[in-house]
């Protein structure tokens, strides 16, 4: 009797822990791109309210902040309520905390922009195992999420660098310039941003194919303006031949021209002495920089479409429709130059200034 009722036991036991595992493995929200199994139902979306979180990296960059200016003005033209907009100042901890607030604000769906796209994905899994799907913008997160819009980053790298070497193929007199003979100059920034890894890995993949361009420093500035202006200026003190400065950033480009002013190499395109600035983003100081012949070459993102696609997938979302699910969006850039950017402008090719600007 009893080796019977131990059988039953187990069977019983047996049964338990397959219902248990079927219950763990349908734990994901439904369109949130998560490989684990079927659609859970979004607790937040019968409260009448439909509410859209956003947790952004930082919010010290002129581009953000116009990206935050237009999630604020154009919200409600999409079928949202409300939006909750926090800024973890470049902390994953704080990041971690503010998703997970976000969520229990009562939020139908979440974009993130992440401090590191490994550290926030535990996190996110989390979250769209209780229902509420994950939208990663601008950079990526290491897990499925329900949809992903980001810059083409390794291509930008890649025009921003050929852009320089084709500025520098010829030397004064005409000839094609001397293998190694244009110093260039890359500020290296915050590695931890997918983003900045796409982006150096596309400029250092095309340099290669430029013998004339000679990479003679890589200082690591992060995020610091200050580091920026003494990397320049550091620069120069052991190279004074440099002809070309990279950063990854519009925000790093005002070190670099007040650098170079107090190095008295602040000159005009076609003096000789002039040094080629060169940056990704698109804001207007960087744009009117370029008119004025202080800096030379941007990668121009599409921040309109950060926040316009990002808006219409959540509507979508709002409607009833998860077709995009499982999507990673990567939008081309456009190099702008001081030979197009007035062409551009008229024809309002550039967001951060538009024909009347």
């Amino acid at each position: 009797m009893k080796q019977r009722m131990s059988k039953i036991l187990a069977v019983v036991l047996a049964a338990v822990m397959l219902l248990a595992l079927a219950a763990c493995s349908s734990g994901t929200p439904a369109g949130s791109g998560s490989p684990d199994g079927g659609p859970v139902k979004n607790p937040n979306l019968d409260d009448g309210v439909n509410r859209v979180g956003i947790c952004w990296s930082s919010f010290s960059a002129e581009a953000t902040q116009i990206l935050m200016a237009n999630y604020e003005a154009h919200y409600k033209e999409y079928g949202i309520d409300e939006i909750i907009m926090l800024e973890a100042e470049g902390n994953l901890e704080r990041q971690i905390d503010e998703m997970q607030d976000l969520a229990n604000q009562g939020c139908d769906i979440i974009i993130c922009n992440s401090v590191d796209p490994d550290g926030i994905a535990p996190v996110v899994d989390s979250i769209q195992a209780q229902g509420i799907p994950v939208i990663a913008v601008d950079r990526r997160i290491s897990t499925d999420v329900y949809y992903t819009l980001e810059t083409d980053n390794v291509c930008c790298g890649r025009d921003v660098a050929r852009t320089i070497a084709q500025m520098t193929m010829l030397d004064e007199d005409g000839n094609l310039a001397a293998d190694g003979s244009v110093e260039v100059l890359k500020c290296v920034g915050n590695m931890t941003s997918s983003a900045v890894r796409d982006r150096f890995s596309g400029l250092n993949d095309e340099l290669q194919y430029w013998p004339h361009l000679n990479v003679v420093g890589e200082p690591s500035v992060e995020s610091n303006i200050e580091k920026v202006y003494n990397a320049v200026l550091d620069g120069f003190k052991t190279n004074p031949n440099i002809k070309a400065i990279f950063v990854v950033g519009d925000n790093q480009v005002a070190p670099v021209v007040s650098a170079l002013k107090e190095l008295g190499r602040l000159v005009p395109p076609d003096d000789p002495n002039h040094v080629i600035v060169a940056s990704v983003d698109g804001i207007s100081s960087v744009v009117k920089g370029i008119q004025a012949g202080e800096n030379d070459i941007v990668a121009n993102q599409r921040f309109d479409l950060f926040c316009t696609d990002a808006l219409k997938v959540i509507q979508d979302y709002f409607n009833g429709d998860t077709s995009i699910q499982g999507v990673n969006n990567k939008l081309p850039t456009m190099i702008v130059t001081r030979h197009n950017v007035d062409y551009l402008q008229k024809n309002n090719y550039l967001w951060a200034l538009p024909a009347n600007g």
